[in-house]
């Protein structure tokens, strides 16, 4: 009686194996590049947002001192300036002064900083 050879299968990974592989491996460096975009984008916001923290005080001291001059933005900062004539409960007009400092970029939305007659 003759015992069958058993068939050999030739080691390694089939072809469905390795493109499989492939494609985890894609998805696990796209998933990884992403949250390193991200991650570097909110820090550079996060920067924005302290640095524009600390150009409210010195704007609003810039338009206590010289009301009649729009105050200098630092660079890469825009300062925009509006005013108005509001009425008050009493009858007169008084002049409100709106600065809105934001980057030049568009990150973050401007901080506005209200001023009536010169004063907060």
């Amino acid at each position: 009686m003759k015992i069958p050879k058993p068939i050999s299968r030739p080691s390694g990974f089939t072809l469905i194996e390795v493109l499989a592989s492939l494609g985890l491996c894609a998805l696990l460096a796209a998933a990884t590049a992403s949250a390193v975009v991200f991650s570097g984008r909110a820090e550079r916001i996060a920067l924005r947002y302290g640095d524009a923290s600390l150009l409210v005080p010195s704007l609003y001291a810039a338009q206590r001192l010289r009301p009649e001059e729009l105050p200098a933005p630092p660079r890469g900062w825009r300062v925009d300036h509006v005013s108005q004539m509001i009425p008050l409960p009493d009858e007169t007009l008084r002049e409100w002064h709106q600065l809105a400092i934001a980057p030049a970029a568009r990150e973050i939305p401007p901080f506005t900083l209200s001023i009536l007659d010169d004063r907060p």
